[in-house]
């Protein structure tokens, strides 16, 4: 199929269903908001893998399967941040009260830069891996079908990246050079 053909049978299929898939998405999700946005990334979705769609099926099943996997991840990904987050912000500050100090922002800004500057110096596939696991919530076993590769693979990859990270972070510079150290609980709020 063209891409031009795919791109109107996905029109197509958003006109007719789009309703229908948002329905789902909500009756998960329980926030309009929320539901709008699996409802796009449903259809997003239906576009990459429309090659996998059995067109002797009804076209409406294979939507709301979809539907409902892009609306479990958001969940997914929401219970992590409901759960991780506070935990993480009471640690952070636990710490800060022992210590005697609150984390100054600009500190946060700045570490969040080595953050950043140690992720983009990881090779793409472990930088993905990273990402997905711990921005998103995915486990080994989907981040391996994300990435086309074995769930064994992803842990390897996990770990390397988890150690390279740790070893520029532990330097400061973001990328192996010495720097400032980085550590403690104002670093847990650089993270998402």
């Amino acid at each position: 199929m063209t891409g031009t053909a795919r791109r109107e049978a996905v029109e197509q299929a958003y006109r007719d269903h789009a309703d229908d898939v948002y329905r789902v998405a909500y009756a998960l999700l329980r926030d309009p908001e929320a539901a709008v946005d699996a409802t796009h990334d449903a259809f997003a979705r239906a576009y990459e893998r429309w090659e996998a769609y059995d067109a002797r099926r009804p076209l409406r099943p294979w939507l709301m399967t979809i539907a409902a996997n892009v609306a479990r991840d958001a969940l997914r990904r929401r219970r992590v941040r409901t759960l991780a987050i506070p935990a993480i912000a009471a640690q952070a500050r636990a710490t800060d009260a022992a210590s005697g100090h609150a984390a100054d922002p600009a500190e946060i800004a700045s570490r969040r830069a080595l953050v950043e500057a140690a992720l983009d110096g990881l090779e793409p596939r472990a930088r993905a891996a990273l990402v997905l696991r711990h921005y998103h919530g995915y486990d080994h076993a989907e981040i391996a079908t994300i990435l086309g590769t074995a769930p064994g693979t992803v842990g390897s990859l996990l770990s390397r990246a988890h150690a390279t990270l740790r070893a520029r972070l532990d330097d400061g510079s973001g990328a192996g050079a010495a720097g400032p150290r980085v550590g403690g609980a104002a670093d847990r709020e650089v993270l998402p």
